[in-house]
């Protein structure tokens, strides 16, 4: 069975190291494909890896069809079922939210345009939307709304030696911050 790869769905998720790689290939080979591929007209929405490897070792593997309203809803499921298997740093768990902020925002900006319409109500600010959409993504991923702010920070201006360092668990969020904004700091000091 030949199925669609979407890059999209692909790159939401931080690839296997090396070491997990090598171990869900060992398992497959021993003991066979034994959870089914998920996909979404058929497309590949969770089992990439394993897909990969079955078809490199012929392996057999099931299959099962998940239906989401539009392509938008198939990335939210994508990215919170990463959440239940993996035991991602609060680092990656904050990249995985982010990736969905526009969507949430998207969201929440017609959930406000049909309550408005229904009850005729002047539209709250877009301050009071972007607390909403952070709330939300805080809520999703586990973590406080402070920590998905200082990890969009951190995600934009922190130098990529850092977000590794944050990747691999060998930083804290809070220690990334404090350094971040020390040197912002000592920059306007110059």
């Amino acid at each position: 069975m030949d199925l669609i790869i979407d890059r999209e769905f692909k790159e939401l998720i931080p690839p296997l190291t090396t070491e997990e790689y090598t171990g869900l290939e060992k398992s497959l080979i021993e003991e066979g494909c034994r959870d089914a591929l998920v996909v979404w007209q058929n497309v590949i929405v969770d089992g990439h890896n394993r897909y990969e490897i079955c078809k490199k070792h012929d392996i057999a593997f099931n299959v099962v069809e998940k239906d989401f309203p539009d392509k938008n809803a198939a990335k939210v499921w994508i990215i919170e079922n990463q959440f239940n298997r993996r035991n991602l740093p609060i680092y990656v768990r904050g990249e995985l939210m982010l990736k969905l902020k526009p969507l949430i925002a998207a969201k929440a900006k017609e959930n406000q345009l049909s309550t408005l319409a229904q009850f005729a109500v002047p539209q709250n600010s877009a301050k009071r939307e972007q607390i909403e959409t952070r709330e939300e993504l805080a809520k999703l991923s586990g973590v406080s709304h402070d920590t998905i702010s200082r990890i969009e920070k951190i995600a934009g201006k922190a130098p990529e030696e850092v977000k590794q360092k944050l990747r691999m668990g060998e930083m804290s969020v809070n220690e990334a911050y404090t350094r971040l904004k020390r040197a912002e700091k000592e920059k306007r000091q110059e």
